[in-house]
């Protein structure tokens, strides 16, 4: 955490018909295309030039966001182009409607920086019942123009702003305690509740109307240690929220007309009337662009886990296919994805490495067809890999019951189903080899002794005789042989001859 802004092939085995490799570029291609238009589209939103843009004057302008779950590099990013965007366009208001249990690789310094440097105000609600706003979540609450909340909610605490980086150092905490106190100085808000939420932990919660502190259960209490409940009226009174209501939409009715200050571009504040009343609005919803989505689905622990497991599995019964196909191709994406995932997580990178040693132990043993020791340790490495790869707190953390379910898949694969599949695929294999013998082919990689020939419409490993020496590039040769690798053996014919 950071200190305050100053302005806040498997050989001899036929080759993949081309028609695999065709049908893998189309998919490519097709995904490009699906892309592109939308990262335009995208482009072209945050930038203020497209279609559907509004003129400066739109009278009651509101830009909505939503953000539910983890606060990551892609929210922060969509959250400033929003405000950037409402501020080109004159926007009466940006309201942001926050259910989150903190963030990921975030600076207080950037939440706060997207607040404090904006013209048009910015209201945080955290809502509907039973939402949070913890972490990043209530740094951006603190930060904003207006802070409203629903009963049933928890606001706090503010720290660790950062999930992945583990519990702030006493200096840290202090910096935090500092800027969330002047902020809530310059909103107007109570300076020791924002304090409280870094130096004690704290976690408000506005009570249901008619409700009482003792009609909270114990066990939740006895979890939050720092709770302190609330009602409406209390927390109104002490300045620890601007407005408590059990929508956004009654918000938003509760704010219309009421006086703001902001900061404007000299640097001075000046006061803002809000006009987003029910028959003046003109509401823009802001949702992620499918490409920010995506990045920010991925960076989920347990998604981006059973990404890179599902692409290593696919890569490697990739690779002991002849040729690079479809599982090849969506098994690389899988793994891009997976671990761009991991990369924005609080990942023991020592547990992945100890995961991937584990899943090429696995590969060799089934390559030597052993199933043995190797696999055993392959195993054990894989296991321990998996349950060591995430820390954190447990919402960045994969259930055990599907990392048990992902182990005892991936050793049902390399034991039994790629077993299974490469003894086919020997049979198959040495019934089309044999059937070669007699025919003739076209060296295509140097046999010196050995190289490749293509010969029955595939592409197969083959061996010249000792005495035949390099034996060159498109010299017709004749099958006269398989050994027990599936290696043809072939002589050298005649240039007349006719090639098969």
């Amino acid at each position: 955490m950071e200190g305050p802004h100053p302005r806040w092939q498997t050989e001899g085995m036929p080759l993949v018909p081309a028609r695999r490799l065709a049908a893998a570029a189309l998919l490519l291609l097709g995904l490009l295309g699906l892309l592109s238009p939308t990262a335009q589209a995208e482009n072209a939103g945050e930038s203020g030039r497209a279609d559907n843009r509004l003129a400066p004057s739109s009278a009651g302008l509101l830009d909505v966001v939503e953000i539910q779950g983890v606060i990551d590099r892609p929210v922060v990013a969509h959250l400033q182009a929003v405000v950037n965007k409402a501020n080109a366009d004159g926007a009466q208001l940006v309201a942001i409607s926050l259910d989150t249990p903190g963030g990921v690789n975030v600076a207080l310094d950037d939440l706060v920086a997207i607040v404090a440097d904006s013209e048009v105000p910015v209201l945080t609600y955290v809502g509907p019942a039973g939402a949070q706003a913890s972490g990043a979540g209530a740094v951006l609450a603190a930060a904003s123009h207006l802070s409203a909340v629903s009963p049933v909610t928890r606001l706090g605490p503010a720290t660790p702003v950062d999930l992945g980086g583990g519990e702030p150092d006493p200096q840290a905490l202090q910096r935090a305690a500092t800027t969330l106190a002047n902020l809530a100085e310059l909103r107007g808000r109570d300076v020791d509740h924002a304090e409280a939420l870094v130096r004690d932990g704290r976690v408000l919660t506005v009570l249901a109307p008619g409700a009482t502190a003792d009609d909270i259960p114990a066990d939740i209490a006895a979890q939050t240690p720092g709770l302190v409940a609330l009602s409406a009226r209390d927390a109104l009174a002490e300045g620890a929220v601007d407005l408590v209501e059990p929508t956004l939409q009654a918000v938003l009715d509760a704010v219309s007309g009421r006086e703001v200050e902001v900061e404007g571009a000299d640097g001075e504040l000046r006061s803002v009337v809000i006009a987003v009343g029910r028959d003046n609005a003109n509401v823009r919803f802001n949702n992620l662009g499918l490409v920010r989505r995506l990045l920010h689905t991925v960076a989920n622990p347990t998604l981006a886990y059973l990404l890179v497991m599902a692409g290593a599995l696919a890569t490697a019964f990739e690779i002991f296919q002849p040729g690079f196909g479809v599982a090849g191709f969506s098994g690389s994406g899988m793994a891009a994805l997976g671990f761009y995932g991991l990369a924005q997580l609080p990942v023991n990178w020592f547990a992945a490495a100890l995961l991937a040693a584990g899943l090429a132990l696995l590969a060799v043993d089934l390559a030597l067809a052993g199933l043995g020791s190797l696999t055993a340790a392959g195993t054990l490495a894989v296991t321990f890999g998996s349950f060591l790869l995430f820390g954190g707190p447990p919402v960045l953390r994969v259930s055990p019951w599907v990392l048990g379910s992902v182990i005892a898949f991936v050793v049902v694969f390399f034991v039994v189903i790629m077993t299974t599949v490469l003894r086919a695929q020997g049979s198959t294999a040495l019934a089309g080899a044999e059937g070669l013998v007699g025919q003739t082919g076209v060296v295509r990689s140097t046999l010196n002794p050995e190289g490749h020939v293509f010969v029955g419409g595939s592409l197969w490993r083959a061996r010249a005789p000792q005495d035949a020496g390099r034996v060159r590039t498109g010299t017709p040769v004749r099958v006269v042989g398989l050994d027990d690798a599936l290696t043809l053996e072939v002589e050298r014919v005649d240039s007349d001859a006719p090639v098969g």
